[in-house]
This record gives C-alpha cells, structure tokens and sequence, in this order.
C-alpha cells in the first residue's frame, strides 16, 4: 500500500461509509441511474433519492438501444414485451447507412458479431483476404446475421422464439422518449426510490468542498454523501458548484430537431441513417410512426426539413459536443450530458450512460470516498468517451461529399488515437483497442462500407489459401440466409406484442434531393484533391472553380482544378488562413510564409490540384487584379512595365523538394492585334516545334475572337524560377465564347501533341458548351510543349465573383 492511499481521506464527523445516493436530475440518465442502482444496492440497504423536475416532453424523440441495454433489462428480471408495448417498441437488429460516404452509396452496421470467429479472428480478415485478391467475396453486409435479417425487415427469432441472436441478446430496441421515462420512472418508484419533484436552488458544502445536501426551490433539503449529477448539459454540480471544466464545443456549431412521420411501410427493424446536402437525418421506426432526427449546422435545420418535405413541429436545439475534465470530483459524479456528449449515432449517447452506471457500481465507495476509486473510474469513462468520440469521427473522417457541412467535419483533424488505429489498419489490417459500444467488427463494417479496405489482409489470416477461405466464405454466407429464412417477419413480432399494427397513410420516406452533376467529384475521389477542397469548404465561404485539360507529350490530362476565393473569404487574418492552409497541403517553411505575407495585399488566391504523370501536384496562386485593372482603363502610358499579375507556388506532396515558383505578368498588351504581334517576337524565339504550335493556336483563337466573340481577351506571360517554362495565356471569359468556338483549333493542336484524335474529340465535346477560359500553350517546366484549355467556371456559393482579369490557371 502507497503512503497517503490507505483508507482515503476521511473527514470529520463522517459516517463508517456513504449510504445515501443522491441523484440530480429526472431526465433519461437520472432515471435509468435510480432504477438500476436502488435493486443494486438493496442488500447494502443504500438509500437512493432522486431530485429534479418532472422533465419537459421530449416531442417526438425517441430512443435507439443496443445489446448492452437488452441485457441490463434481462440482468434485472423485466419483461421486454411489456416495456415495448408501453413504448411504441420496434426491434433494431442494425443500423442503415443510405448517401453517407458518397451520394449513392449505402452499407450495414449490424449489431452483434459477424458469423464465426475462425482462430479467434473476425471474419472480416478472411473476407479482406480474398477482396483484395480480386475473388468472390460480395458485400461484407451479407454475412451477417442481423444485417440479413433487417434487409429482409425479419425479427430477432422464429416463431417459437428461439435463434443465436435471442440467445446472445445481440440486439436493440426503438422506444418512445416520453414513454420510456415515464416506464422508468414507475420502475424506481416501484423500487422504493424517493423522489422529491421540484428544482434544485442551492448546494451546500463542507468544509472539505464535497457537497453534503441540496436545497429545494420550495425549502425543501435532501442531503447525500453520494450525490450523481445527470442534471444534463448545465452540470449543476459538476458543472455550476464544482467549476469541472468542460472540454470541447460548448456551442452552436450544429443543432437537432425531431420529426414525427407516418409509419414505416416496411417495419424495418433498423435505424436509417441518410447523408444529405446540409446534414443528415435518422428515422428511428415506432409501432404508432416514425421518429426522425435532422441534423444540420446552426441555424439550418428548419430549412433542411423544408427541404426535404417535412414540417417543422418545433424548435431546434444546439448539440453540445464535449466532456469534462474529470466526471468523478470530490463526491460527486456526473453522468450522461452532465458529463460529456457525443453526436447523436448509432446510440453512442445511451451506451455511455449505461456504462457509467455500470463502472459506479463496481467502483461505489465501500467506506470514505477514496481516490483510487475516483482514478479508475475516471480512467474507464474517459476511455469510453474517447471511444465513442472517435466512432463519430470515422464517421465523418471517410466521408467524401462536398457540402459545406461535410466539409467542415472532415477537415477537423482526427483524434490521435483514431489516426493511429486507421494507419495500422491501412498497414496491417487490424483494428486494435476498440471500446465501448463501437467495437471491432462496427469499425470493420463501417470502414468496409466506406470502400477503405486495408492495404493487405490481416497477415495471419493470409496464412489460409485463398480457394480455402473462398469456399470456407461461401458456406458462413449460406449459413447466414437459411438462419435469416427461418425467422419471423418483424412485423409479425410486433403484432405478438402491439395487436393489429396501424395501416400506413403515407409512405414515411423522405423527398429525395434533387441531384445535380458536382463538377468537384472527380477532385473528391482523389486523397490530395479531397485535402484541398476540404481546407476550401471549410471556410464556409463562396468561391469559384474551373476545370481543366492540358496536352503534352502525347498524353491528354484531365481532371485538374482551380478553386479561387477572394481575400474577404480568407477572414479578418488573410495572412493566418493562407499560411495555415499552405502548411496542411504541405508548403511551409519560407515559401509558405511568403505566400501569407504576398496575400495581404493582393485581391485572389487561388487553390490548384492535378494529378499528373509525376503524381499530385498542388498549386497556389496569389493575385494582384486590381493593380492591372487600373492600368487596363488608364489606357497605354509611354515605357510602360510589365505588371505582375501571379505569383504561384507548385509543389507536390509527396516530395520534400521547394515549390517551383511561376511569376505571370501583363505585359501592357490590349488589342488581339497587339499580342499577336508580341508573340510572332517571342514565341518565335523558343525551340522551333513549340513556337509553331504554340503560335499557330494563338493566331487562330485570336481570329476567332475578333471574328465571334464580344470582349477583348487578356494576355499574361508566364516565366518559372528556375526552369525553363516559357509560355503565354489567354484569358477569354469576356470574350462570351463557349468552348464549342474554339473546339476544332484545340483539336488540331492536341494532335501536333501526339494527343489521340479519338481521345481529344471526347474531352473537348464533354465541353464543348463549357463557358470559354483560357487557351494556354507553350514550353513546360519540363520542357516539354503544352496546350492547355480552361473552361467552366462555377460560383459555389452565392454572390461569388471573380474580378475582372478573372486570372485563374
């Protein structure tokens, strides 16, 4: 025994040993804390009081349980049918993913294991095995048992009651908010809990600062030498008494609002999660109808439910999303929202307060309150919230839409300990230290779902050959249907327990979004181009995109981007957001300083990503517009400078080299004459076959601008340092040309370049109705001749405007 942690720190005039509980708060973690404790501590003749105001309606709300409270309810001898038919009760055998990671996609999360476990290992690492071999392994969803079932919306049993999930509890149920408190409630009552109704106006304390009793608004007094604080978000003493700080979001960044829809049609025992534009929502299936939960950032979630055909009943509320400190301070532990909160999924709320309660059991002061205990207990919580916080996390960490609101949660960076978990998952095949509710096999569901397999197989299940562990898949899938095919219907389980189940009126689905073609898709499917427009979208803030395709050396590149903000978006600190950006894409150190310090004074910054022959390449483009702008309708001035436009940084991220800078100046030039003149000088100057086709696409494009278009065109020159690069642009979105003007004479010069007729034609009539960009050509970095066509330009968000050079590359 360590000096000092003997029997604790007693106080004077302290009984032999705590035996009265107090508990603050009547909510749902109060509640179930009175009605779980007072049969626990029975023998130990422990009196429990509870204290709080009759809780306000939840509305609609309702509640999504998992195995963890199907076997507290057996553990306690109560009868599930009875607490279901009190509240509304469906079954959840899984949850459904529907447009989470990507429009268009959806995946299983089944509750309860995922087939055998051959040598102690998940099935998954044997399924992975043969994935990744390119082999017969369908949708890792199809193994198991309870995810089968929901898709075949069947129950957890037969009709004599029996199955392996029955018999494990590997299972949930959907319940009535208001109705399971109001259960709860007469449940502690039955029990012999106390309960003094009324709100809480005063703590006292001792002398020690551990509370001793709490005063009613009404005079009343209940003391406690054990006091639970499950007095939600505020902690009244936790929180408000103790000064317990509070880690994490304390505000506003998204808020929740409950819907009530019809019945579901199908009774589908599972919850179903649907990724949306501004958010998502969970409909949770009742006997009498749906409970649906949206959410959506601050101040949005009305209009999202507009949006998708629902009225909105009531208020939203904001999600508080953190923990505190320590949820065990002096004698007084705090849980369910007093404690820490997490996002409303997958039931990762209720989880932790079962598994508070679960811990103060086995940690309850036999004697004086002891730290060791406190320790422990602290420990275990902390470890589970961390749990469920990186559960949220992945869910949001692998998902590729570009919404803002997506935006915004991906480019929070991951928890440590999650970001260690997925990079040994990515090398090693394995999920390691998975706690909580959210435990292996959901991650391994979830990440399958996501498409983000493991760069091998786990290395002892690549041990087994692939035709054996093929064959030895089939047979668990097999299994699987025929367990599936000999349970009940669910609907079937509910009339058993509810009677004659109510005919739907209207289908409880939700209106589907109107989908339009995202010209930022393809840059999402890349890791480095999904980084990029991350760190955009996460401003929250409107900005422009322009698509790209450039020729050289027999090969035709597309898919290349050029998002621009001007420098209001970048915030009250330009200089601070574009450093910070720059250092998460990998360009710090003196050119990412430069760049920073370049931004305040300049009107654009421009973000740029393609993926070419060397692999990623990011690019930032700081522009001065204004400047030439100024002397564009000054008109020309004697000697004249050239005026620098750009100064843009290349580099790729996966090579510790410095950017390659390019600086782009106008060099005065104002009619189409004037720079076809300036390039016969220049262009002419340069290797013989780049000055051909570089000059002979300018002269044509600028024929047809005379001929067609209604505005002049802007020439910029572009110089590298070091390197080579010598090559012009032209700019022509004033022009009001489309691409279709130009198509024939980007034609020709993709194929002087080598480029595939066939392959040119296709690239040009996907764009051929594309607003006209630029027409750029000339000799590369790597000196090699290129053409390059720009087109498309996008606002993506109101009131986005480029100004007037409209200088994007």
């Amino acid at each position: 025994m360590r000096p000092g942690h003997g029997t604790g720190h007693g106080t004077p005039g302290e009984r032999d040993g705590p035996r009265r509980v107090v508990i603050v708060g009547a909510g749902l973690a109060g509640l179930l804390a009175a009605a779980i404790l007072k049969p626990a501590l029975r023998r130990a003749q422990w009196r429990v009081d509870l204290v709080g105001p009759r809780p306000r309606s939840a509305g609609p709300a309702a509640v999504a349980t998992g195995p963890d409270f199907t076997r507290l309810l057996r553990g306690a001898g109560l009868d599930e049918a009875v607490l279901m038919r009190r509240c509304a009760g469906t079954y959840r055998l899984a949850s459904r993913f529907e447009d989470w990671f990507e429009a268009g996609t959806g995946h299983w999360l089944p509750l309860g294991p995922t087939g055998p476990r051959p040598n102690g290992l998940d099935l998954f690492h044997y399924w992975v095995r043969v994935a990744l071999a390119g082999g017969q392994a369908g949708a890792y969803g199809d193994y198991a048992l309870n995810a089968r079932l929901a898709a075949e919306a069947r129950g957890p049993s037969g009709p004599d009651g029996a199955s392996p999930v029955v018999e494990a509890g590997d299972y949930g149920v959907h319940l009535d908010r208001d109705a399971l408190l109001g259960f709860l409630r007469d449940l502690a009552r039955a029990e012999g809990v106390r309960w003094s109704e009324g709100r809480v106006g005063g703590v006292r304390r001792d002398a020690f600062g551990r509370v001793t009793a709490v005063d009613l608004e009404d005079g009343r007094r209940v003391a406690g030498d054990l006091f639970l604080d499950c007095s939600g978000a505020a902690g009244r003493l936790i929180g408000t008494e103790l000064g317990e700080p509070w880690l994490g979001e304390t505000a506003g960044g998204r808020e929740g609002m409950w819907l009530s829809l019809p019945p579901d049609p199908a009774w589908t025992p599972a919850t179903a999660y649907r990724g949306v534009a501004a958010g998502w929502t969970a409909r949770l299936p009742l006997a009498d109808r749906t409970a649906c939960h949206l959410v959506a950032g601050s101040g949005e979630a009305a209009a999202l439910a507009r949006g998708l055909g629902l009225e909105a009943a009531g208020a939203a509320a904001p999600l508080r999303l953190g923990h505190r400190a320590a949820p065990w301070r002096e004698n007084v532990v705090a849980i369910g929202a007093a404690a820490g909160t997490v996002a409303p999924l997958a039931g990762l709320d209720l989880s932790l307060i079962l598994a508070a309660i679960a811990a103060l059991i086995d940690y309850l002061p036999r004697g004086p309150v002891e730290a060791p205990l406190r320790r422990a207990y602290t420990t275990r919580m902390g470890r589970l919230q961390a749990a469920a916080r990186d559960a949220v996390a992945l869910h949001e960490g692998l998902v590729r839409r570009s919404e803002p609101f997506w935006a915004r949660a991906r480019a929070a960076p991951l928890p440590d300990s999650l970001a260690d978990r997925l990079d040994l998952y990515e090398a090693a095949g394995c999920i390691e230290e998975a706690l909580g509710a959210f435990d292996e096999t959901a991650y391994l569901h979830t990440l399958a779902g996501a498409g983000h397999l493991p760069q091998r197989a786990f290395a002892p299940a690549e041990l087994a050959s692939r035709h054996e562990s093929e064959r030895f898949l089939a047979a668990v899938r097999d299994r699987t249907a025929r367990l599936a095919d000999a349970m009940m219907p669910h609907a079937q389980h509910l009339a058993r327990i509810h009677g004659a189940l109510p005919e739907p009126a209207a289908t409880a689905a939700l209106r589907p979004e109107p989908v339009a073609p995202d010209p930022l898709a393809p840059l999402r499917r890349s890791e480095h181009g999904a980084r990029l427009l991350d760190r955009v979208l996460a401003l929250g803030q409107p900005f422009g995109s322009e698509g790209s395709i450039k020729a050289a050396g027999g090969r035709l590149q597309a898919d290349r981007f050029l998002l621009s903000l001007h420098r209001t978006a970048l915030g009250l600190d330009p200089g601070r957001t574009v450093a910070r950006i720059a250092a998460e894409l990998g360009l710090a150190g003196p050119a990412g300083a430069e760049a920073a310090a370049a931004i305040q004074g300049a009107d654009i910054l421009h973000l740029g990503f393609e993926h070419g022959p060397g692999g990623p390449l990011y690019k930032l483009y700081v522009e001065w517009s204004a400047e030439a702008d100024r002397r564009w309708r000054a008109g020309p001035e004697p000697g004249e400078r050239p005026v620098l436009v750009h100064r843009a940084y290349k580099w790729s991220p996966l090579k510790a080299a410095d950017p390659v800078v390019t600086l782009y100046h106008w060099p005065c030039l104002r009619s189409p004459d004037e720079i076809a003149r300036h390039l016969d000088r220049h262009l002419e100057q340069g290797a013989e076959a780049t000055g051909a086709i570089a000059l002979g696409l300018a002269r044509e494009v600028l024929g047809i601008v005379q001929a067609r278009g209604r505005g002049l065109p802007h020439y910029l020159e572009a110089r590298e340092e070091p390197g080579p690069r010598l090559s012009y642009d032209l700019n022509l979105y004033a022009t009001g040309l489309t691409v279709a003007a130009v198509e024939e004479a980007m034609a020709r010069a993709f194929a002087a370049l080598g480029v595939p007729p066939a392959e040119a034609g296709a690239a040009l009539a996907a764009r051929r109705g594309e607003t006209l960009g630029h027409v750029a050509a000339g000799l590369g970095r790597d000196g090699v001749p290129f053409v390059t066509l720009y087109s498309g330009v996008r606002a993506q968000g109101a009131h986005w405007h480029l100004g007037s050079q409209g200088q994007g590359r």
